[in-house]
């Protein structure tokens, strides 16, 4: 109400009062800077809005048609101001949320759902996209928060690890290997693989390979999937193994098996990050309900000071 142009606000107060001093107290205003107000809106309006004699103040036809709009323009600019408090705020407002497969079949649904019971009012879009594509997209301001494989590094970033989950063996049911409690990784060196393809899971194959490269082997890809379900169904007609994080989604199928990989104590690691340079309030109360929640394992702040 207070943000209401003021002749609005005058209007309002006379025309509820129908008297100009008690409208005039009402408002702290002297009766003369009232009754000039309420004339010069008039003339703007051309249109009469009040009967005025020296006893009485009574509302014409027009007056009580435009008291019912400002009325209806208060609720609005009240309703705006909430609003305008709450986006500044950070209750309200629009979120871009990055994520790869590993972190929609893993730790993400929990934590979205958790901010969603602090702060209905923020509207949440998520894009699927790889990890590399989400750290240009955070530094051109096209994602707000991005869900992806660590580590990360780059100038003006924050990250937090909000999920670290160990490899493992992804085969068919049927696999002479699925009989074990846990493979080990040196027995997938004469296996062949069905991994994602390298222009989307570029920053996970290269993990993978590197942790065959340690155990003595370089994996033969024979077939690329463009997601997780791709690559699961692949594994399932037997097409090859592959390696993948241990996420609870994962064990869904029925198709194929999962087994703890020994000898290696690697975890696919996924972090969330964003820009430091952020303008969106948004962005700092997600943080602050993600790193609260007791899933986040982990905390680090930008590498470049």
């Amino acid at each position: 109400m207070r943000h209401l142009q003021p002749h609005i606000r005058y209007f309002i107060a006379v025309a509820e009062e129908l008297h100009f001093r008690r409208a005039g107290e009402r408002l702290h205003v002297a009766q003369p800077v009232l009754s000039r107000a309420i004339r010069r809106l008039e003339e703007q309006l051309e249109v009469t809005l009040l009967q005025r004699s020296r006893r009485h103040v009574s509302l014409t036809a027009a007056g009580r048609v435009f008291l019912e709009e400002c009325y209806l323009a208060r609720e609005a600019m009240e309703r705006a101001e909430q609003r305008a408090l709450k986006a500044n705020k950070g209750e309200s407002g629009r979120l871009v949320i990055g994520y790869t497969d590993f972190a929609i079949n893993g730790v993400l649904p929990s934590l979205l759902a958790t901010f969603h019971s602090h702060l209905a009012n923020v509207s949440i879009d998520l894009v699927r996209c790889d990890s590399h594509e989400q750290l240009e997209a955070i530094e051109v301001g096209r994602l707000d928060v991005g869900f992806l494989t660590g580590p990360v590094s780059g100038e003006g970033l924050r990250q937090v690890i909000v999920h670290e989950a160990p490899y493992m063996a992804v085969l068919p049911r049927c696999h002479p290997l699925a009989e074990l409690e846990s493979v080990p990784l040196k027995a997938l060196s004469k296996e062949i693989f069905v991994l994602g393809n390298m222009h989307t899971w570029r920053h996970f194959i290269s993990q993978i390979k590197a942790l065959c490269f340690e155990a003595g082997f370089i994996p033969r890809v024979v077939k690329e999937a463009p997601n997780s379900d791709s690559i699961f169904g692949l594994v399932a007609a037997q097409m090859g193994v592959t390696i993948y994080p241990d996420c609870d989604l994962n064990h869904n199928r029925r198709d194929i098996v999962l087994r703890p990989l020994a000898g290696t104590k690697a975890k696919l690691v996924t972090e969330m990050v964003w820009s430091s340079s952020s303008t969106n309030p948004v962005v700092a109360r997600f943080v602050d309900v993600v790193t609260q929640t007791g899933l986040v394992l982990g905390h680090r702040q930008d590498r470049a000071q």
